[in-house]
């Protein structure tokens, strides 16, 4: 992997990084980053191993079909005398956020909610 060196704060923006001998990922306007060629190969595998990962979903989602269907009402799947798959019944409880909403005064829910802030990871399509 290439050497990446720390440019100093003020002369390409803060946390701008440098890979030796190539473009570096710079911040061309407030909170967008013109990415380099290596960022830009890292997003190449992102993206394909995302469709990798769509395409084996599919296949999962098939076999797992064709077993479900082989068990149909049974819980427990066994090949060569050994259980290799067990398919259980789970009950959960869930709060119902909309009907407590109908029910409960505002100033309760007012009281329960927590604002929580996280970043999303979106890729941008060709059409954005």
């Amino acid at each position: 992997m290439d050497q990446v060196d720390r440019v100093p704060l003020g002369r390409f923006g803060k946390n701008t990084r440098i890979t030796k001998g190539e473009r570096m990922s710079v911040e061309i306007e407030k909170g967008v980053i013109d990415f380099d060629v290596n960022t830009a190969a890292w997003l190449e595998q992102y993206k394909s191993a995302l469709f990798k990962i769509k395409e084996l979903q599919e296949v999962a989602e098939i076999a797992r079909a064709h077993i479900e269907q082989a068990l149909g009402d049974g819980e427990v799947g066994m090949f060569l005398n050994r259980p290799v798959v067990r398919w259980t019944r789970v009950e959960s409880k869930r709060f119902d956020t909309k009907r407590a909403r109908e029910i409960l005064p505002e100033q309760v829910i007012s009281a329960l909610e927590v604002v929580s802030v996280a970043r999303r990871f979106t890729l941008v399509s060709e059409d954005d």
